[in-house]
């Protein structure tokens, strides 16, 4: 395993470059060169005290003897093992030095070499400490100074670091189209070498971080076939690792056991194959990558063989295919754990070792064993880890040490000595400033605390790392080492954990200031998860929850499903914040939302009202009384878990839908919502439709029919009827390059789209599909967004009107909130599931016809469009107009 603070935490996972200290033979002496050879060997062995020792010694002996470039090289890699020891302020002191000896250097291009790699160094630490846009100018520095040198490994280090610097500003676009895809092609022109290969394999990595794992993998592939074809076997291991990694990646994100699709499901299994096929072959040479390769294996097989645990409550486990592959799949794991016991106890008490054995623990961790193993493997692998980096004074080792030796005493039920450990790793990981550690030990010590009946110590614990988490969000990029903890797995459980300790059970009405902060904690989540599902760091709220101006006669509702009830937080403009519970279990609470999805989508049935009533008892019915007594009109929500896919305005109160006495709109959270009405500029639209059917190839691999939509020719027509001028561009003319093209170009405040989409919890099957080809998530908020595009206006509106959520799936949703979001439309109008042809056109020409008056809100144009259809004794079935949301600004 790849040392974290090595790479300096943020940027642990973008770089698989050998970046250890840098050599110098120039000037020196022989004894200094001795130094400074001996120096790297003790860093890279993870012998930070014994290298930073010789480096003094070098440091002085060149000072003595006039030698700058020298001594230059030694404060630079001086302040490197400063900052890997946490000492931020004595390594910007090495550095700001070193560059100070450098200038006053005469000018040659010795000096050039030299200060290439002491700003290399500086941009490092800039960016570590938060200092993105100073990180990137030192690196632009750094390639100039390589290329004036003609050292094209360097250059290529600087060009990576620049894409990574762009990455934390949040300019993800600019980082693949400026750096990135530039250097793609200048490697793919190169002859074959072991340095291509290496390239290659380190872009592929970088551009995974951007969170394009389809071209990472293509990129990765093509350096893992250049290293076969020079049958290099550790470039070609190192490649296999790499490609291996990345489809780890995939596989956690897109591991749904549930609600796979038969072609997600077949490429799933594809992906795990592959993966351990990889993982294998890697582990074939004795090399660190085979150690690597093998901890990395047994990480996977331990995550699916947790799916396959969270899987055993279903009634149809033993019926469901992946289970069964899956299944399969793990048998190798005990063997596999059972051969790497022997390696981790010969290893050296170095930096790499510790971290190899703490990858290990964390896999037995995380699939909790009997006691025996807790005892005899698991606890003393962690005392040692513990002893060693005590040793070492490596505060981000030891404070990951202690964490996770807490975790296993927890698990061995020592809760109270567990507790102490986990205060003592939170305290450590604070001496270091490790942020990911912060969240994940406060974390830690918030269940303790809550096992242990302290609720205020939890409460403070909780949400120490719900702050820590917005904080680690602002600062790293993308899926980094650090990131990938932050999975569903541990992201949801602390806020949820969080917002049932404040929010008391008995009845009692919480103060204003505690249902303040968990507004603030539920749409935290609600950012995070959109985050995570988007794979980017982008989103950031920065507005308080109480500034967001909300109009008269509207309602913020909040329903959250907690372990034991529903919780209702109820904001109505001009009156103190409330709530409301429903003491209805989990379980029942997503089963009944899951059964009124399905039945909603049955339009020959009426079996909808039984879980549509039910519903409207738990949500609706507790404050109908002073939804009255305010005289609301509009009804925000901010859905939560299985609320996400159902449609709020489908719900029945036995005689009429909810739809029918409010209007509706859903938002990811106040904070990330700019509620102002249509600007009074020029209403204007750009639209695409596709009314044939086609067969599309998906991403990944297979292909699927659609079928004709006949009624999009009608649909496009009334709009450019309603909305003038309005550019439209239909079947062979809807291309995805001319989607992309149009739409950056295009001023329009609204943007149309009638064609076939799918919306899912797996991100790589999320598209809408065009006359060549499906347009993926990717491509969708980069033609949308106004970011690095001549769009210079937020688009007001989008409309999706023929897309579709996967039946059951939570996540799904997140798709059509992460684009609007993304791209920056204030409001967008989405069909949870694909309607009938016929009633989605007469819903859209009544809900422009009643957005072109401007004298209505886009929650009232939508409620009169779908009470429209309602009244059409044909239509009245909420399958045709129910699905239809609003998504954001409501006004």
């Amino acid at each position: 395993m790849l040392s974290r603070r090595r790479w300096l935490w943020v940027a642990a996972f973008l770089l698989t470059i050998a970046l250890s200290l840098h050599p110098w033979s120039g000037d020196a002496t022989p004894a200094i060169d001795t130094l400074l050879q001996q120096s790297r060997l003790r860093y890279e062995a993870g012998q930070l005290n014994e290298a930073k020792a010789l480096l003094q010694q070098a440091q002085q002996q060149s000072q003595a003897q006039g030698d700058a470039l020298t001594q230059a090289i030694a404060l630079s890699n001086l302040a490197l093992i400063e900052s890997d020891q946490g000492d931020w302020q004595a390594a910007n002191q090495s550095i700001a030095t070193s560059l100070q000896i450098l200038q006053a250097a005469a000018k040659t291009p010795a000096k050039i070499a030299v200060s290439a790699q002491v700003l290399n160094v500086q941009g490092r630490l800039q960016l570590a400490q938060g200092k993105a846009q100073a990180a990137l100018q030192t690196w632009q520095k750094t390639t100039t100074l390589y290329q004036q040198t003609q050292n094209s490994t360097g250059e290529l280090q600087s060009q990576l670091r620049q894409a990574q610097a762009l990455q934390a500003l949040g300019l993800y676009e600019r980082a693949y189209q400026e750096v990135l895809l530039p250097l793609q092609e200048r490697l793919r022109q190169q002859p074959n070498s072991s340095t291509k290969a290496w390239g290659l394999r380190s872009l592929g990595t970088a551009i995974g971080i951007v969170g394009n794992l389809t071209e990472a993998q293509k990129v990765t592939q093509e350096s893992l076939a250049i290293a076969e074809r020079l049958k290099d076997a550790q470039e070609t291991a190192a490649s296999q690792l790499a490609l291996a990694n990345l489809l780890a990646t995939r596989i956690r994100e897109n591991s749904n056991t549930g609600n796979l699709k038969k072609l997600e499901r077949e490429q799933l299994q594809r992906d795990i194959t592959n993966a351990i096929t990889l993982y294998e072959q890697a582990a074939v040479l004795p090399s660190p990558n085979r150690l690597r390769a093998e901890l990395n294996h047994l990480a996977l097989l331990t995550h699916l063989a947790l799916l396959i645990k969270s899987a055993e409550t279903g009634s149809q486990m033993d019926a469901n295919p992946l289970i069964t592959f899956l299944k399969q799949m793990i048998t190798s794991r005990q063997a596999l754990i059972t051969s790497l016991q022997p390696t981790l106890l010969t290893l050296p008490p170095d930096r790499p070792s510790i971290e190899a054995r703490l990858n290990f623990a964390n896999s037995l961790l995380r699939l909790p064993a009997n006691k025996e193993t807790l005892a005899n493997t698991t606890l003393p692998l962690l005392g040692k880890a513990v002893d060693q980096a005590s040793t070492l004074h490596d505060s981000h080792l030891l404070a990951n040490a202690l964490g996770n030796l807490g975790r296993a005493q927890e698990q061995s039920q020592q809760l109270a000595v567990a507790q102490k450990t986990t205060a003592q790793a939170l305290l450590t990981a604070k001496s270091g400033n490790a942020i990911a550690q912060i969240y994940r030990w406060s974390a830690q010590l918030g269940r303790l605390q809550e096992q242990q009946g302290n609720r205020q110590g939890a409460i403070a614990s909780y949400t120490q790392a719900v702050n820590a988490l917005r904080t680690l969000r602002s600062n790293l990029l993308g899926i980094t080492s650090e990131t990938q903890l932050l999975d569903q797995e541990t992201l949801e459980p602390v806020h949820r954990q969080l917002v049932s300790l404040l929010l008391p059970d008995d009845g009692s009405q919480p103060s204003s200031n505690t249902l303040k902060q968990t507004r603030e904690v539920i749409e935290s989540l609600q950012l995070e998860e959109i985050n995570n599902y988007l794979r980017a760091s982008c989103l950031q709220a920065q507005v308080e929850i109480d500034a967001v101006p909300v109009p008269n006669k509207t309602a913020v509702i909040y329903p959250l499903i907690l372990p034991k009830r529903i919780a209702i937080i109820v904001s109505v403009t001009g009156q103190e914040t409330k709530l409301y519970s429903q003491p209805i279990a989990h379980e029942t609470v997503e089963a009944t939302a899951t059964i009124l999805q399905k039945r909603l989508r049955n339009r020959i049935s009426l079996k909808y009202q039984e879980p549509s009533k039910q519903l409207y008892n738990w949500l609706i019915k507790p404050i109908e009384t002073v939804l009255q007594q305010e005289k609301v009109e509009t009804l925000v929500f901010v859905l939560d878990g299985a609320f996400r896919s159902v449609p709020m305005a489908a719900l029945l109160d036995g005689e009429q839908f909810l739809i029918e006495k409010y209007s509706i709109a859903t938002t990811p959270g106040l904070k990330l919502t700019d509620p102002k009405p249509l600007q009074a500029r020029a209403l204007s639209s750009v639209a695409f439709g596709l009314s044939e059917a086609s067969t599309i190839s998906l991403p990944g691999g297979g292909s699927q029919s659609f079928s004709e939509l006949p009624f999009v020719q009608a649909e496009l027509a009334d709009l450019q009827k309603q909305i003038q001028p309005s550019l439209v561009e239909q079947n062979k003319a809807f291309t995805r390059n001319q989607f992309k093209q149009l739409l950056q170009k295009s001023q329009a405040p609204i943007v149309h789209l009638a064609t076939h989409g799918q919306f899912s919890a797996n991100r790589d099957q999320t598209f809408l599909v065009a006359s060549d080809g499906v347009i993926n998530i990717d491509d969708m908020v980069i033609a949308l967004g106004t970011g690095d595009n001549t769009r210079t206006t937020p688009i007001e509106l989008l409309v999706l009107s023929a897309c579709e959520t996967a039946l059951g799936d939570d996540r799904a949703p997140l798709g059509l909130a992460g684009i609007a979001l993304k791209s920056g439309a204030r409001s967008t109008v989405a069909s949870l599931w694909q309607v009938n042809d016929n009633a989605t056109a007469l819903l859209m020409q009544r809900f422009y016809q009643a957005v072109a008056t401007r004298t209505v809100t886009k929650a009232e144009a939508l409620q009169q469009a779908q009470q429209l259809l309602l009244n059409n004794q044909s239509l009245r079935h909420p399958y045709f107009w129910a699905p239809f949301v609003l998504i954001g600004n409501w006004l």
